[in-house]
């Protein structure tokens, strides 16, 4: 059964969609010199305002991912004003409807008693690769892969997610939209690192010290 999802959101909180196909294609090309946006904060923190070429379409998937993976949607009314800000009018109810409940178990839980509690916490994704599998100046379709991280410092041993995710999006308004997502989980790889168990707690303090990479194409 196929739900529509937010990208990154849908990894972390479980609502898993269909199996993902993956066209044979080569690999994307390399990255024009200008610059993809985005070009204004927006709602809540949110990127907005990308170029209207194919590397502003794959800045905005990656940006948007991010987005949905932080524990500001775990606030009431967020998910949706970011949904509103950069879903479609047509897609963002059902995206809505589709995560709200998700996000609602994140709030409910350890993750969200710990916030509230002022207890350090980590809720991110990373977007790793990605590739174009269809570009228009009025259509994109981007799929990536990546992880979400999410836990805190005492009671949700960070822990990551990997998924595929695939974004529609379309030129309105101005700017890239999401007009549909899917995602699912994996492919995982194998940790090769040795682990002894509850080292992940140190990521919490290490990632407060540090600042995340530019996301573009």
């Amino acid at each position: 059964m196929r739900r529509v999802l937010a990208v990154i959101v849908a990894v972390v909180v479980g609502l898993l969609v269909g199996r993902i196909s993956a066209p044979g294609s080569a690999p994307s090309p390399p990255a024009a010199a200008e610059s993809p946006g985005p070009t204004s904060e927006g709602v809540g923190g949110v990127g907005v305002g990308y170029a209207h070429t194919r590397d502003g379409a794959v800045a905005a998937s990656a940006r948007y991912q991010q987005a949905f993976a932080d524990t500001a949607i775990l606030r009431p009314a967020e998910l949706r004003r970011r949904i509103e800000a950069v879903a479609t009018s047509d897609f963002a109810p059902a995206m809505l409807a589709a995560n709200e409940p998700g996000a609602a178990r994140l709030a409910r839980g350890a993750l969200g008693e710990g916030l509230r509690a002022g207890v350090p916490s980590a809720y991110f994704g990373v977007p790793v690769a990605y590739r174009v599998l269809y570009y228009s100046p009025r259509r994109a379709l981007i799929q990536t892969w990546g992880f979400t991280v999410l836990g805190n410092a005492t009671s949700v041993e960070p822990s990551a997610y990997f998924g595929l995710s695939r974004m529609e999006l379309v030129w309105r308004e101005g700017d890239w939209k999401i007009a549909d997502t899917r995602a699912s989980f994996g492919p995982t790889p194998r940790p090769a690192s040795p682990r002894h168990g509850g080292e992940g707690f140190g990521l919490i303090d290490l990632v407060r010290e540090m600042r995340p990479y530019a996301v573009g194409p």
